[in-house]
């Protein structure tokens, strides 16, 4: 009998915690696996639309774009860094009720609920988009979109953990992917497409990289995931080296869809890194092998679309004051699907909202709001270095 108690004592703890999957869990993850998870939620969606964005205002002087875009990442990076190791066992929705007050924090925490959920919706639709016009286009896109949300919906219950360690086996593939592209096509590149170099001036460059800073901002997942991490003296290093290479490979990105498309072609496709894919032909066995590359992607958008919809669920359950998140998993997936069959029908109009709408509204999420609170944190000297 002692025994039986014994056992259900300890099990009994166990089970309600992963049932109830508290906001902060207990599970951890290390510094390095947020840097795999940084890395590849910069990189998944943008990779490829980046190029043609940059090239409508840079032309062919694009590939210098993401140097200038991942400053603006690092600022993020430091400035949710700062927040953090003054609140290190908090998240952002939690600490911004202790320095802005109730409401104001409330107010704050409704606000990044509405910036997950349009982050979400995005990613779905850029992946719906792609499936359907160069894959299945028998398909309708609202089956698309929900099929990737089910699927997604499944890590999302699993945890931070499971999500990590999925990042981790997908990055090498990923990277294969794209070190396979750059290989195949090198011997269409043309140095020609590069020239004049810098025709007018920075300015161009300066305003083109506004957009993709938009995405190395995403690192702002920094002041949610900052409680599950071990070694937080290492995460700023780790972040750092996370934007480092996604800048590079961005940078990479840009450079072969111009020398092979030119930047005339670059800047008026919407999806122009697909139609560099597309015309990779290995010898005369393997043709058309952008359904294996189009795989890799997938795979590394899985894991960006799964950790913001985590993130998504984390936030409004937190907001609203639940011990669990799983609760609003299946409602907030079916917002995203009824949203991804009535908004933004198509990539012109996707590609417009990423260029002209999608920078100031991440902005006042990912700079703004992390700006102003790390200053009021300062001056009413809240948080640990006020002890």
């Amino acid at each position: 009998m002692r025994g039986r108690n014994v056992r259900q004592g300890i099990r009994g703890p166990k089970s309600r915690i992963k049932r109830e999957g508290t906001l902060i869990d207990r599970v951890r993850i290390s510094a390095s696996q947020f840097a795999v998870l940084l890395f590849l939620t910069i990189m998944a969606t943008a990779v490829l639309v980046v190029p043609s964005i940059t090239a409508k205002t840079a032309g062919q002087s694009a590939w210098m774009v993401p140097a200038l875009a991942a400053g603006l990442g690092c600022l993020t990076l430091w400035l949710t860094t700062k927040l953090n190791r003054r609140f290190p066992e908090k998240n952002l929705i939690q600490y911004s009720r202790t320095i802005a007050g109730k409401y104001l924090g409330k107010m704050i925490g409704i606000g990044y609920m509405i910036f997950f959920l349009v982050f979400s919706f995005l990613i779905v639709q850029q992946v719906a988009e792609v499936l359907y016009f160069f894959l299945l286009k028998n398909t309708p896109p609202w089956f698309l979109a929900l099929c990737f949300i089910l699927v997604c919906s499944y890590g999302v219950f699993q945890g931070i953990e499971v999500i990590a360690r999925t990042a981790q086996f997908v990055l090498p593939l990923f990277v294969l992917s794209f070190l396979s592209i750059v290989f195949f096509a090198f011997q269409d590149m043309q140095l020609k497409e590069l020239m004049p170099l810098l025709e007018g001036g920075m300015y161009p460059i300066i305003r083109a990289s506004v957009v993709p800073g938009s995405w190395f901002g995403e690192c702002i997942i920094l002041a949610f995931l900052f409680p599950h991490i071990h070694k937080q003296k290492e995460i700023f290093r780790q972040g750092f080296w996370a934007i480092l290479a996604a800048a590079v490979f961005f940078t990479g990105n840009i450079l072969l869809t111009v020398l092979i498309l030119g930047p005339e072609l670059t800047a008026n496709y919407d999806l122009p890194f697909w139609l560099v894919i597309r015309f990779i032909e290995v010898g005369s066995t393997f043709l058309r092998i952008e359904t294996v590359i189009v795989f890799l992607w997938i795979s590394a958008v899985v894991v960006k679309f799964t950790l913001i919809y985590y993130l998504g669920c984390v936030t409004t359950a937190e907001v609203f004051g639940w011990k669990s998140y799983q609760r609003i998993v299946i409602p907030f997936g079916l917002v995203l699907a009824a949203a991804s069959n009535f908004l933004l029908n198509n990539s012109m109009e996707l590609n417009s909202f990423l260029s002209n709408y999608w920078p100031p509204f991440a902005y006042v999420f990912e700079l703004v709001i992390p700006g102003l609170l790390l200053a009021a944190a300062v001056l009413l000297k809240k948080g640990r270095k006020a002890q």
